[in-house]
């Protein structure tokens, strides 16, 4: 559902919503199935839109190549002229998408973006930008260390061309310094917890970094200890931007620390959960992209929970579109309470960030009232003293947080490292749970 009663939609927003999705039932091969459920052009867009199924992973998959591509267009011309090409998502199996990919139309949105953040609204799309992220999600990937020539690709220098974190060296460390102070980026993208690894390492260093303009945080979910950490080493004002590689940019930060719609390039109708695990102010996504000539998008589920912000005006001055205050984690990261209430990966990252050594961390919850972390804590937690206080500050949060009835095993470990994917999953049960069943 929209939601009209909360926040504003132009009419500009209907119009790019009728045509989707009539360009999706009329001549879209994966929506051809859809069309019997369409009530009608007598009914509103907003009706209409409601009782169309959810666009799953898996349908694209069982409907590639051509499924999202409209019927009038040839595909393989598209290829051969390279207006458009295949891209593939860095998830684990059951995530894994191959994507038909349109350059221009991306780099459009992303214009589109900067314009809800005072930051960026004043600059000429693109800018300099120094790219920091697992290969695996973005950019070069190579096993030998590559020249500075061989990452910088036109106005975009990747900092990192290895797989996992786990095979940084302290030269590469030094390099990603020194090639920022060489590059001098407007814009610094990045994983937020592989620049909050850059980060600690500066800082415990004690050496000083090149200063970007602008850093922005994609790829992954953002951890408050990691802004905090990156935000003691960089001075740069720090956004999120929100999207898929299916949706491109999704959400945008502003100025005031608030998310919104990227309204001319999306639309999202929103499922709130059960009133028992956060509903209705949390809840998941269905986008539907606008103006994408080759890949037609609608209400794909992205997967993740956003917590709605409570006025259909952010303190920045915009008006236009849904307004979020959060993401919280994807719905498969969640955990449970010992008394079945529902915990965000957000909700645990705040809790954890009351502990100042804590890094990094990874908990996974084995029954209802079992659960193991580890945690990755700053160099005064080597010693025995200092362990053992990182130990009992995290198990006192996770039982405020979790029942007091709850078995915490805590670890504290050296390293923690991404998944097979590139990303780090933050929080997980270890035990199948109905996802369907905690929406309305």
């Amino acid at each position: 559902m929209i939601l009209t009663e909360r926040y504003n939609y132009p009419l500009r927003f209907y119009e790019k919503s009728l045509s989707t999705l009539e360009t999706a039932l009329a001549t879209t091969p994966a929506y051809s199935d859809w069309r019997v459920l369409d009530p009608g052009v007598d009914k509103s867009i907003n009706e209409r839109y409601d009782v169309m199924p959810v666009l799953t992973k898996q349908i694209i998959r069982d409907s590639f190549p051509g499924g999202l591509v409209p019927n009038y267009r040839d595909l393989q011309a598209g290829l051969d002229v390279e207006e458009i090409e295949y891209t593939f998502t860095s998830g684990t199996t059951g995530d894994r998408v191959i994507n038909t990919w349109d350059q221009k139309w991306w780099d459009a949105a992303e214009a589109s973006a900067w314009q809800l953040n005072a930051h960026t609204a004043h600059l000429k799309h693109p800018q300099p930008e120094a790219k920091l992220a697992s290969s695996l999600n973005v950019g070069i990937s190579c096993e030998e260390d590559l020249p500075y020539s061989s990452r910088l690709v036109g106005h975009r220098l990747y900092l990192n061309e290895k797989i996992n974190l786990i095979q940084w060296q302290p030269r590469h460390y030094q390099r990603m310094v020194d090639e920022l102070a060489v590059f001098q980026p407007v814009i610094l993208e990045a994983n937020p917890s592989l620049l909050a690894r850059l980060a600690y390492w500066i800082a415990d260093q004690g050496i000083e970094v090149f200063q970007p303009a602008i850093i922005v945080f994609t790829y992954e979910f953002t951890s408050v200890i990691h802004k905090s950490a990156i935000g003691r080493v960089f001075t740069a004002p720090q956004i999120s931007s929100y999207g898929t590689t299916e949706t491109g940019f999704v959400l945008q930060e502003c100025e005031a620390g608030l998310l919104h719609q990227n309204l001319d390039y999306c639309r999202i109708d929103y499922q709130p959960l059960k009133p028992e695990y956060g509903g209705p102010e949390i809840g998941r996504i269905l986008v539907t992209t606008f103006e994408n000539p080759w890949n037609i998008v609608v209400r794909f589920d992205v997967g993740d929970l956003i917590r709605l912000y409570s006025d259909s005006v952010c303190p920045c001055g915009r008006n236009e579109g849904m307004i979020v205050e959060a993401v919280e984690g994807r719905v498969s990261n969640s955990t449970f309470t010992t008394n079945n209430g529902l915990v965000t990966t957000m909700a645990l990252d705040q809790a954890l960030a009351k502990v100042p050594a804590i890094r990094d961390y990874n908990m996974e919850q084995y029954s209802r009232n079992e659960y193991r972390i580890s945690v990755m804590g700053d160099p005064m937690s080597d010693s025995p003293k200092g362990t053992a206080e990182l130990i009992e500050a995290t198990n006192n949060v996770l039982s405020a947080l979790y029942g007091a009835d709850g078995i915490f095993q805590v670890s504290v470990v050296s390293n923690i490292l991404p998944g097979p994917a590139g990303k780090f999953r933050r929080s997980q049960t270890s035990f199948e749970f109905d996802e369907k069943g905690l929406f309305e």
